[in-house]
């Protein structure tokens, strides 16, 4: 399978009016174990780049008016490598990287290509655990010198497409996520909290995002019941 691994640095978290300061994309073969094509492009924004953007990304308004390339041409670049992959990867990227770069193709009247969108955040088999991405390739025996440039992280993510076949990385990536409900009484709040159940206040329950096709080995792994909530994860994260 050919992977484009795919990265953003942006102006904040807002996925409509927040911009991409930073690209990069990977392309990879699985089959080949090799890199066919790397691409990292800074971006000319209109957008401040706050002093916390740059203390997360290292990048200041001045790099980006000196070495940005313009939005679109680095978009159609973009676009051109996702025409050659046959899915994307990414991390966290259905929930971030694909809206920044949706809402962008939108504002330059562009169309982006259909491709599966494989998020080693959700896909990943249920009993790796996740977190930063550091610290997730660091589980798997890689390091990133570079946290939060979008080359280093792209890359990060091809290797820990290397520790799973594509196969069942697409298969994960199609089974939608539901929510687990935990029926332990207060009494059993530590096992909960172990279990990386989350407190919602204002449902009042411990909850827990999980693919549809774990739900019964997920179920069957806790010390204590569980039922299916019938709310989205997004809407208990209140977005």
């Amino acid at each position: 399978m050919i992977y484009c691994s795919i990265d953003f640095e942006t102006t904040g978290t807002h996925l409509i009016n927040d911009r991409g300061i930073e690209s990069a994309t990977v392309l990879f073969s699985t089959a080949h174990n090799r890199m066919l094509d790397v691409q990292s492009m800074l971006i000319k924004t209109d957008k401040p780049v706050t002093a916390e953007i740059t203390g997360i990304t290292g990048i200041i308004k001045a790099m980006l008016d000196r070495f940005g390339y313009e939005n679109r041409d680095v978009l159609e670049s973009i676009i051109a490598t996702i025409e050659q992959s046959e899915a994307v990867i990414g991390y966290n990227s259905r929930r971030f990287d694909y809206h920044i770069l949706d809402q962008w193709a939108k504002r330059e009247g562009m169309t982006l290509p259909v491709r599966p969108w494989i998020d080693f955040f959700y896909d990943m088999p249920w009993q790796v655990p996740t977190g930063k991405l550091t610290h997730v390739m660091a589980d798997h025996g890689f390091l990133n010198y570079f946290p939060h440039a979008a080359l280093a992280d792209a890359l990060g993510v091809v290797l820990l497409s290397t520790k799973y076949s594509p196969e069942l990385m697409l298969a994960r990536s199609q089974s939608p996520v539901v929510v687990l409900r935990s029926q332990a009484d207060r009494s059993q709040n530590d096992l909960v909290k172990k279990a990386k159940f989350r407190w919602n206040p204002g449902a009042k329950i411990w909850w827990k995002p999980v693919k549809a096709q774990d739900v019964q080995e997920v179920s069957e792994s806790l010390p204590f019941g569980v039922s299916i909530d019938g709310r989205t994860q997004e809407e208990l994260e209140g977005q």
